[in-house]
């Protein structure tokens, strides 16, 4: 049986009681390790900023999974098409797995050939698990902020990775607070989720950190503008939303639900205090 596929099984095994789509969840989390390793294992790419949830996850310790992998080239030279060409080649030659890809403008899709063979998948599904990968070209809307070099030990893999420091990485994350427009809908049209939970979730976990965010990132003059605008949105959360989109991130249901209950008043006197 392929390395992979019984690192992969292991991680299935170890989590018996999990929801398939949380088991999913698992093994991108591994295969974001692997991605990572290689990226900035590679010098063409070594520069590449990595941000976003998956960033805290893997970096700071945020307690949830993240989907997707997240950089930002500043230099502006990255070709999507060659990276996406190179993640290829390294899967099929260094980890003995042929996998499909998918580019666009910015994002790439892996998709793995592995979900039939971990019991993920019923014959009449898709054999294939995907990771996305996206690359932005531009940081235009900062431009005070710094980067850090962070060690990762995981899954017997070392990787030094650069990011942003924390409050540029919070700034980020604000900015998709106030402005993401985003919402999952069935396949008859029907708006199942109108806000993405784990937004929320991270704003909480800086919050309470103590982080102090990038003003400069957000384009907003002062706290006292930024706490009336984040505040304005936080008192309209959908507490249902809250917990269909977290649910697939965070192990502990109960946890969760209640999360959801409570966290318009959590946010709002972090904020409060914070801002």
């Amino acid at each position: 049986m392929n390395k992979l596929i019984v690192e992969l099984k292991n991680i299935i095994d170890n989590n018996p009681e999990a929801t398939d789509l949380y088991k999913r969840n698992l093994l991108k989390d591994y295969l974001q390790v692997i991605v990572l390793r290689y990226i900035y294992s590679n010098a063409e790419y070594s520069e590449l900023v990595f941000y976003g949830g998956s960033a805290l996850a893997q970096c700071y310790e945020l307690p949830r999974l993240s989907e997707d992998l997240d950089f930002v080239d500043i230099s502006k030279k990255i070709k999507i098409v060659n990276l996406a060409n190179d993640l290829r080649k390294f899967f099929k030659e260094e980890v003995d797995l042929l996998i499909k890809i998918k580019t666009q403008k910015f994002r790439i899709y892996l998709k793995f050939p592995v979900l039939k063979e971990l019991n993920l998948a019923s014959k009449s599904q898709s054999n294939l698990l995907f990771l996305k990968v996206e690359v932005f070209s531009g940081f235009n809307f900062c431009k005070k902020y710094k980067t850090e070099i962070k060690p990762l030990f995981r899954f017997n893999q070392s990787v030094l990775i650069k990011t942003f420091d924390l409050p540029t990485l919070m700034s980020t994350k604000i900015r998709a607070v106030l402005y993401r427009q985003w919402v999952k809908t069935s396949k008859k049209g029907t708006t199942l989720i109108s806000v993405k939970g784990r937004d929320y979730f991270d704003l909480m976990w800086y919050l309470q950190k103590g982080v102090e965010p990038n003003l400069d990132c957000i384009e907003i003059k002062n706290k006292k503008e930024l706490r009336k605008k984040l505040l304005e949105i936080i008192n309209k959360i959908d507490e249902r939303s809250i917990v269909l989109d977290l649910e697939n991130f965070i192990a502990d249901h109960l946890f969760v639900k209640k999360l959801g209950k409570n966290i318009k008043n959590i946010l709002k006197k972090e904020i409060e205090n914070a801002l």
